[in-house]
């Protein structure tokens, strides 16, 4: 996913162990188009067969210390249209709008009665309208200049998601 989500995390018990995780919810009931130089509402969003896919920080497991002292970057994160791809991508559906979400989860033994915590957080500043090709040349030039992963979108971009501003 380019750009990539990055976030920072406070609060946690340093001592606990942590897994964090992405997933990603319909950011309106839309279905989106590029048409003179703006994003269009035009028709009902989509639903996904595909539901529940969610992206595993490489890191995870880990202690609440490890998650707290440094930015977390999901730059492994890969999106698809493909419904048939390997669970290491999370689909979605073109010309639709997404809100990516943040969960963390309390994982390790507990005791009787005791309940785990998980909490999910969302920004609605990162809300993006997932293409798979460009509508906006300067997004384009953006990607080429600053993604390490351009290569594969001079080669053949199709095959993923990437995000297009609106």
């Amino acid at each position: 996913m380019f750009p990539t989500l990055q976030y920072s995390l406070a609060g946690l018990d340093p001592s606990k162990q942590y897994n964090v995780f992405v997933d990603m919810i319909l950011g309106d009931p839309n279905h989106w188009k590029f048409q003179n130089g703006r994003w269009v509402a035009c028709g009902q969003a989509e639903q996904l067969s595909t539901t529940g896919r969610v992206y595993l920080h490489p890191d995870s497991p880990n202690r609440g210390s490890h998650w707290m002292k440094q930015d977390i970057v999901f730059g492994k994160l890969k999106l698809t249209n493909n419904k048939n791809t390997d669970q290491s991508h999370i689909v979605l559906n073109s010309m639709h709008k997404y809100q990516p979400r943040l969960h963390v989860i309390e994982v390790g033994a507990c005791a009787p009665g005791e309940q785990k915590t998980l909490l999910t957080h969302s920004f609605p500043e990162t809300q993006f309208i997932s293409v798979t090709a460009y509508q906006n040349t300067d997004i384009t030039q953006l990607k080429i200049d600053h993604n390490p992963f351009a290569k594969g979108f001079r080669d053949n971009y199709d095959r993923y998601v990437s995000v297009d501003t609106f």
